[in-house]
């Protein structure tokens, strides 16, 4: 039987008990404390190569000057000994570079508000799905990757560790784009790359690639998208569809994480039709309910694909691969699972890929 989650050993529990000691101590707020400790520790790292600055009000302060764009707000009353106790939690992860993304990862799935991100149908994507998308996708060296959902910036940190890409990425959760532009200081990264805008309508650049997760709930304005004829009052996530086809040049590469009805659904036909006289379908990949738990038990589909260059049209003798993942190393009650090495999460991905990546190399993916 796998291994269960120990508490206090990844970056999502050293956040969470940051959280319970702050609320415990002074009732601020835990998501400015840390933000500001993390960013000390980040630019600290930067401009030194190590993070032996400790994090106190004056640090915060000067970093807070050095770089408005990352909005650093200590709480007024913050002491100096609670500074010094996140630092402490936090300085482990600092001190380890492979440990850096981690955390800032759980800073915005602990601390941004659930229930915000819930009524946007904004839901953390799991690494090992980031990483296996982004592996999928394979970007080459100064190729542009947009995200123009990016949330804390996954895919594009993920894109950037992977291969000298450029990258550009919106939200519109200012406290994500805090975090994902803290994420591309912390990998050297202009954070001017990422912006508050609306991702359906932002100005974006032409992208070699598109990686995201777009909202899944709520609907959108679709004057100006063809999917408003296609689809009768269109999700987010059918509008995103469209937009990141609409980033990519022709030829381009796209990865996207959809809800399972519009692979499946009969009322999304006609979607699927639209869809195919603008992008060839290079594979879908099922995921485990399980995915995005706690936050949502919807089940979810990973499309790969490419924008069609003008005047092609779809063949009868295109191939595309169709495959499930049935481990996301969750619980049913969206806990972390080892496996039974307790060597990471007990997620599938990976033998999925091994499937996936010759089948992508055969068609021309990423060719």
């Amino acid at each position: 039987m796998p291994k269960r989650h120990r508490p206090g050993v990844s970056a999502t529990s050293v956040v969470a008990h940051i959280e319970e000691v702050v609320l415990a101590t002074s009732g601020e707020d835990a998501f400015e404390l840390v933000f500001g400790v993390a960013a000390t520790r980040v630019v600290a790292k930067s401009d030194t190569g190590k993070s032996e600055r400790r994090a106190t009000a004056k640090d915060i302060a000067r970093v807070a000057r050095a770089h408005p764009e990352l909005g650093i707000t200590l709480p007024r009353d913050a002491s100096e000994a609670l500074l010094a106790r996140i630092d402490a939690l936090l300085t482990p992860a600092f001190d380890a570079d492979d440990a850096r993304l981690p955390v800032l990862d759980a800073v915005f799935e602990s601390l941004v508000p659930r229930l915000a991100k819930g009524d946007k149908g904004q839901f953390f994507t799991p690494r090992p799905v980031v990483d296996f998308v982004v592996r999928a996708l394979a970007p080459k060296a100064r190729e542009m990757v947009v995200d123009p959902a990016c949330g804390s910036g996954a895919f594009l940190a993920h894109a950037r560790a992977l291969a000298n890409v450029k990258t550009f990425g919106s939200d519109l959760d200012p406290r994500a784009v805090r975090v994902a532009r803290l994420v591309a200081l912390s990998q050297g990264r202009d954070p001017a790359s990422i912006v508050r805008a609306d991702g359906l309508r932002g100005e974006l650049p032409t992208a070699h690639v598109v990686a995201t997760n777009p909202p899944f709930a709520g609907r959108a304005e679709a004057e100006g998208f063809e999917v408003g004829s296609v689809v009768r009052t269109p999700e987010r996530d059918v509008l995103f569809l469209e937009r990141a086809l609409a980033l990519l040049r022709p030829g381009g590469r796209l990865g996207i994480v959809l809800p399972y009805n519009k692979a499946a659904g009969t009322a999304f036909a006609p979607l699927r039709r639209w869809l195919l006289e603008r992008a060839r379908i290079f594979a879908v990949v099922g995921l485990p309910r399980e995915t995005f738990l706690p936050h949502t038990s919807q089940r979810t589909f990973v499309l790969f694909a490419k924008r069609r260059v003008a005047g092609e049209r779809a063949r009868p003798d295109e191939r595309a691969l169709f495959a499930v993942s049935e481990r996301a190393g969750k619980d049913a009650a969206g806990d972390p699972v080892l496996r039974a090495d307790g060597a990471g999460l007990d997620h599938d991905l990976d033998e999925v890929f091994a499937e996936l990546a010759p089948f992508l190399a055969q068609e021309g993916f990423a060719s």
